[in-house]
C-alpha cells in the first residue's frame, strides 16, 4: 500500500511538472505585448519613444516628461482576444489510451477573453513627473477538448501534457520621471505583479501496467505576488529623432495552490492537499527609436531581449516532495517597425509589424505552450476631438507559428503541428 502511494504521488507531480510549466504560452516567451493601447497599432514599434499619451508611463516612464506639464493625462482602453489553437498529430505518435480509444487532436484549444488597461501620467513641473498602469503582462487560457464519443474523459493525445489552464497576472506599476536636461530623461518604476492559475491535466496509468481510465490532478486558486524595478532613458538626440531604452528586472511569482488528485479507475490519490508552483517572469531590455522623415510621417522601430534561456526549469513543491523538470528554454529576440501617420485634421493612424524568436525547440516543446516563432501584424487610428479628448481603436493579427511538437517519454510521445495557430487582439482606447 505504500509503494502504491508513492507511486501516486509521482505520478502527479510529473503529470503538474509537465503541464503547468509552459501554461502562460504568449508572445516572445510568455510576455504579452498588446495593450490596447494607440503603440499597439504599430506592433509595439517605438512604443518607448512616442510620449504622447498616458501610456508611456508604462512603456518608457522617462517620456512623462515630454507630456504637457501641470496636467492629469489618462487612457483607459479595452480588449477582446480571440486565440485558435488546432493541433494535428502525425504518424509516430503514441499515448496510453483512454480505455479502447485513440488519442485524439484536441479540437480548437482557444479560449476568448476580454481584458483592458489603465494607465495615468502627471508632470508635476519641469524636473519631476509621475505615473501609474494597471495591465497584464502574461495571460492565458487553454481548453483541449475529447475528440471521444464513447466516453466523457479527455482523449487528447497530449492531455498528461495538457488538458485545461488559467492563468492570469495584474501589473501594478508606480514610476517616477527626471528630466536632466533638454536632451534627456529617466524612469525608474516598481512593477508589481499579482498572478492566479488554475489547471487540469491527466493522470496515466504507470507504465508497465494495464491501461485504464485516466486520473486527473488539479491545481486551483493559485496566488502570489511579487515586485522589481524597471529603469528608462529618453534620449531626444534632435528635433526629429527619439531614442529609448528600458530595463526591467525579474518577476518570480510562487502560486501557493490547492492540490487534489483522482488516480488512474477513479480511485483516491493520497496527495498534500496544497502544492507551490513557481513560475519565473524574466527579465528583459527594450530599445525604441523614432524619427520624423516629414510633417506627418514618423518611422518606428524596437529591438527587444527577454533572458527565457534562465528558464531551466519548473519547481513543484508539495512539503513531502519537490520535483523540477528541465525544459531547455532559450532567449528570445523580437525586432518590431511601424508607422506613424498624421495627416492634416484630427486623424493619426497606424501600421506596424513585428517579429519574436522562439523560446523553444520541437524535441523540447509540449501541448501547453503552443508557441513557435511569432509575427504580428497591426493596424490603428485615433481621432483626437475637438474637447480634448481622443478616442482610437487597434487590430493585431498574431501568427505563432506550427509549433511542431516530437517529444517523447515513458507516456508516449506526440507528434504533430498546429494546423491553426493565431490569435487577433482588437483593442478601443480613450485618453484625455
Amino acid at each position: 500500500m505504500r509503494t502504491q502511494k508513492i507511486v501516486g504521488i509521482k505520478v502527479v507531480i510529473a503529470s503538474l511538472l509537465m503541464f503547468v510549466y509552459a501554461s502562460p504560452a504568449w508572445p516572445g516567451g510568455l510576455y504579452i505585448s498588446e495593450f490596447g493601447d494607440p503603440s499597439q497599432g504599430a506592433s509595439g514599434a517605438g512604443a518607448g519613444v512616442l510620449a504622447q499619451d498616458a501610456s508611456t508611463a508604462f512603456h518608457n516612464p522617462a517620456g512623462i516628461m515630454l507630456l504637457e506639464p501641470g496636467k492629469n493625462h489618462w487612457m483607459i482602453t479595452g480588449m477582446y482576444v480571440d486565440p485558435s489553437m488546432e493541433f494535428a498529430k502525425e504518424a509516430g505518435t503514441t499515448v496510453r489510451p483512454n480505455g479502447s480509444q485513440p488519442g485524439g487532436d484536441g479540437g480548437d484549444a482557444g479560449v476568448s477573453t476580454f481584458g483592458g488597461a489603465f494607465f495615468w501620467a502627471r508632470p508635476i513641473n519641469e524636473k519631476f513627473g509621475l505615473g501609474f498602469s494597471v495591465n497584464s503582462i502574461a495571460a492565458a487560457a487553454l481548453e483541449y477538448k475529447s475528440d471521444n464519443t464513447v466516453s466523457s474523459a479527455n482523449n487528447f493525445v497530449g492531455r498528461y501534457w495538457a488538458t485545461e489552464t488559467e492563468l492570469l497576472t495584474i501589473n501594478l506599476t508606480p514610476s517616477l520621471a527626471w528630466r536632466l536636461n533638454d536632451e534627456w530623461s529617466l524612469g525608474v518604476a516598481v512593477p508589481i505583479q499579482i498572478g492566479t492559475l488554475d489547471l487540469n491535466v491527466a493522470i496515466p496509468t504507470p507504465p508497465g501496467t494495464l491501461p485504464a481510465t485516466d486520473g486527473n490532478a488539479t491545481i486551483s486558486d493559485g496566488t502570489d505576488t511579487s515586485a522589481t524595478i524597471a529603469l528608462s532613458v529618453l534620449w531626444e538626440a534632435s528635433d526629429r529623432v527619439r531614442i529609448g531604452a528600458a530595463y526591467q528586472g525579474e518577476n518570480k511569482l510562487d502560486f501557493t495552490s490547492d492540490l487534489a488528485a483522482t488516480g488512474p479507475g477513479g480511485g483516491a490519490i493520497p496527495v498534500p492537499s496544497a502544492a507551490d508552483v513557481t513560475i519565473p517572469f524574466v527579465q528583459t531590455t527594450r530599445l525604441w527609436g523614432s524619427t520624423d522623415v516629414s510633417d506627418q510621417v514618423t518611422l518606428l522601430a524596437s529591438l527587444g531581449w527577454e533572458n527565457w534561456g534562465a528558464f531551466d526549469n519548473l519547481l513543484i513543491q508539495t512539503g513531502a516532495v519537490t520535483a523540477a523538470l528541465p525544459r531547455n528554454w532559450k532567449d528570445t529576440w523580437k525586432v518590431a517597425l511601424g508607422l506613424r501617420w498624421h495627416p492634416a485634421g484630427a486623424w493619426t493612424h497606424y501600421a506596424g509589424i513585428a517579429y519574436d524568436t522562439s523560446p523553444v525547440d520541437e524535441t523540447d516543446r509540449t501541448a501547453d505552450m503552443s508557441m513557435d516563432e511569432q509575427l504580428r501584424l497591426s493596424l490603428g487610428t485615433n481621432y483626437l476631438m475637438s474637447n480634448g479628448v481622443s478616442v482610437g481603436g487597434v487590430l493585431t493579427y498574431a501568427d505563432y507559428g506550427d509549433a511542431r511538437i516530437n517529444n517523447g517519454g515513458s507516456w508516449g510521445t506526440v507528434v504533430g503541428s498546429y494546423t491553426t495557430n493565431r490569435i487577433l487582439f482588437l483593442g478601443l482606447n480613450v485618453g484625455w
